[in-house]
């Protein structure tokens, strides 16, 4: 098969094809490493680290983000995946500040260790293995109790997301949690 272009003629056979998609992945990948991630600054808005009442009574590290404005806004709980409170965790939580949402993310893993800078995925899982559903639950309800003090929160209008591992953990709580009015995983 013969091709005529403005450039001549193109005489594509399975080397050149291949060749052509090779060098498309290999730009495609090449781009992407260079790609800086998505940061939410958090110029305007008030964050910080804070704890919480987790199960059985254990101090719970969270990270929040909120608005600055005053009054009652809805608030979000937001459940990481198995890698715990890292960077895109927290810019997800700046992200719903941004909008007007309270967003707090419970640190599910504190009791056990921080996954977010370990490479071996048995260690990781080794971590994840120690947060069983009661006290997952039990530090999800400490979250949901938190937000209900504050005076900044609405508390009648608490959700809540997660990714991956939080996507069960997601419905879960928005099955047991009657303050919890929606959930997304």
């Amino acid at each position: 098969m013969r091709l005529d272009t403005p450039e001549g003629t193109f005489d594509p056979t399975r080397r050149s094809i291949a060749g052509s998609l090779f060098f498309m992945g290999y730009a495609s990948a090449a781009l992407a490493s260079c790609a800086s991630p998505v940061t939410t600054p958090s110029d305007d808005l008030i964050v910080e680290d804070v704890y919480i009442p987790g199960a059985g009574g254990y101090q719970l590290p969270a990270y929040v983000a909120r608005p600055p404005r005053q009054g009652r806004r809805p608030a979000v709980i937001v459940v990481n995946e198995i890698f715990g409170i890292h960077d895109y965790i927290k810019d997800v939580c700046r992200r719903f500040a941004r909008e007007g949402y309270v967003a707090i993310a419970p640190d599910y893993f504190d009791r056990a260790g921080d996954p977010a800078p370990l490479t071996d995925f048995a260690q990781i899982r080794a971590i994840v293995a120690t947060a069983g559903n009661e006290q997952v639950m039990g530090d999800t309800q400490g979250a949901v109790t938190w937000l209900g003090r504050q005076n900044f929160v609405r508390a009648n209008s608490i959700g809540i997301t997660g990714f991956c591992w939080g996507g069960t953990v997601v419905w879960m709580a928005a099955a047991r949690f009657a303050e919890i009015k929606a959930g997304v995983a």
